[in-house]
């Protein structure tokens, strides 16, 4: 897996476990305090922000932050 594919899946983790958790966009980016823009961007596979987003999102969701990423030297 390439990086590349890597933050595809992960942005597809993203909106797996968000709407799991039965969270709109709008939802989550209220409570967690990341703008809903950058979620959209992020489900898209787009990650160039810091990772403390990650972490947020996450601590939001209730979830590891490991069921969001993906390690591209898996597999």
């Amino acid at each position: 897996m390439t990086a590349k594919e890597a933050l595809h899946q992960s942005g597809r983790n993203l909106q797996i476990v968000r709407h799991a958790k039965g969270f709109s966009k709008q939802t989550l980016a209220v409570l967690s305090g990341v703008d809903e823009q950058i979620i959209t961007a992020m489900e898209g596979g787009d990650f160039d922000f810091p990772p403390q987003l990650i972490f947020e999102l996450a601590d939001t969701l209730n979830v590891d932050f490991r069921e969001i990423m993906v390690d591209p030297t898996t597999n």
